[in-house]
C-alpha cells in the first residue's frame, strides 16, 4: 500500500523502495515533506526492473526515484533519464543503488541537508578536461550562463585535483563537467575517482553533472563513479552515461542545460527534463542518480567559500 506524505506540496514525488529500507529515510522523508515535494512511498518486495515497469506511463506523478539492491546496474533498472507520461511530459526518474542500510541512511543526510539550505539560486561550477575542445565547451558554457548565473571556472587548466576536490566541497548548487569519462571517473584532472572525494569535511553539491563518455557504467567496477558521488555523500543527485556519448551531442546538452537555467529551473530533475537535446539517441545513454528533486540552491556561505579557492593565473 502507498502512504501519501501530504497533499499540499507543488511536485509530486513517487519513491518506490525496498520495503526493508521503508526506515532509512525518515529524515529525507521530512525534509521532503517541509519543502516543495508531495511524496508517495512505495514499498516493493522483489526486482526494480519490474518496479520500473509498472510505474512508466504514470500521469499523476513530476518526478521517480526508484531504489533498489544495488547488484541492478542503472543501464538495466531504467531506459533513460526520465519516462514519459501519457499525457507527453518527461517525468524525471532516478536510480539509488542500496548495498545496506548505512548507504540509505548517508544518501538520505545527504539529501536532505540540501533541502534545508536557504540561499540564492543555482551557483555553478564549470569544470572541464585540460584540452582545447573541452576548455572552449566551457567558455560557451560560461558564456550562455553570465551573467544571470553565477560561475565558478575550475577546469583542469587554472586549478589542481586535490584543489577542486576541495572546491567542490563548497556547498554549490551544481557542478558541470565536460571532458573524457569512464566507468571509474573522470579522465581531467589527471584521473578523478569517487575516493578523492573520501577526505575532509565538505558541503554536499546539489547535483553533479558529466558530459562525457561512462561515467555511469558498472564495466569492469563494482559501482560507478556517478553512483558513488551519490551515495558516498558528493552530491545529492548525479548525472551520467552508461556508454559511450558523441562530443556533438554532450554539447547540445551543454547549451539546452545552460537555457533551462536561465528559465529558473529549481531541481536537478526539471533541469533535466527541459535541458535535455529533442533526439532520443542523444539522451538515451545517461541516466540520473540520487534526488530528482534535490534542489540547485546555493547558500550564501557557499558563495563566499567558492570566491576563496585559489586559481592558477
Amino acid at each position: 500500500m502507498c502512504r501519501v506524505i501530504r497533499r499540499s506540496h507543488k511536485r509530486r514525488l513517487l519513491f518506490a523502495l525496498p520495503r526493508e529500507f521503508a526506515r532509512e529515510f525518515d529524515d529525507l522523508l521530512q525534509a521532503w515533506d517541509e519543502g516543495a515535494v508531495r511524496v508517495t512511498v512505495l514499498p516493493y518486495v522483489g526486482s526494480p526492473k519490474d518496479v520500473a515497469a509498472s510505474i512508466d506511463g504514470m500521469h499523476d506523478v513530476d518526478a521517480v526515484l526508484l531504489a533498489g539492491n544495488s547488484r541492478f546496474a542503472p543501464a538495466t533498472v531504467l531506459p533513460g533519464p526520465f519516462l514519459m507520461a501519457c499525457d507527453g511530459r518527461r517525468v524525471p526518474a532516478a536510480w539509488l543503488p542500496l548495498a545496506n542500510a548505512g548507504v540509505a541512511r548517508r544518501f538520505a543526510a545527504t539529501a536532505a541537508r540540501v533541502h534545508h539550505r536557504v540561499g540564492q539560486r543555482a551557483a555553478i561550477a564549470v569544470l572541464a578536461q585540460w584540452h582545447p575542445r573541452y576548455l572552449r565547451l566551457a567558455d560557451r558554457i560560461e558564456q550562455l550562463l553570465q551573467p544571470r548565473s553565477t560561475t565558478f571556472r575550475w577546469t583542469a587548466d587554472v586549478i589542481g585535483r586535490h584543489e577542486v576536490v576541495n572546491a567542490l566541497g563548497s556547498g554549490l548548487g551544481l557542478g558541470l563537467y565536460v571532458g573524457h569519462g569512464r566507468a571509474m571517473g573522470w579522465v581531467g584532472y589527471h584521473g578523478m575517482r569517487a575516493h578523492h572525494f573520501d577526505s575532509g569535511e565538505r558541503e554536499p553539491l546539489g547535483a553533479l553533472i558529466s558530459l562525457c563518455c561512462r561515467t555511469a557504467s558498472r564495466r569492469r567496477v563494482g559501482m560507478s563513479y556517478a553512483e558513488r558521488l551519490t551515495t558516498n555523500g558528493v552530491a545529492a543527485a548525479s548525472f551520467g552515461a552508461v556508454g559511450d556519448t558523441l562530443h556533438m551531442d554532450n554539447t547540445r546538452w551543454a547549451v539546452g542545460l545552460c537555457d533551462a537555467l536561465a528559465t529558473g529551473v529549481e531541481t536537478v530533475g526539471e533541469l533535466i527534463a527541459r535541458g535535455a537535446p529533442p533526439s532520443p539517441d542523444a539522451y538515451a545513454a545517461y541516466r540520473l542518480i540520487g534526488d530528482p528533486c534535490a534542489p540547485l540552491v546555493t547558500d550564501y556561505r557557499a558563495v563566499r567559500r567558492a570566491a576563496a579557492v585559489p586559481t592558477y593565473p
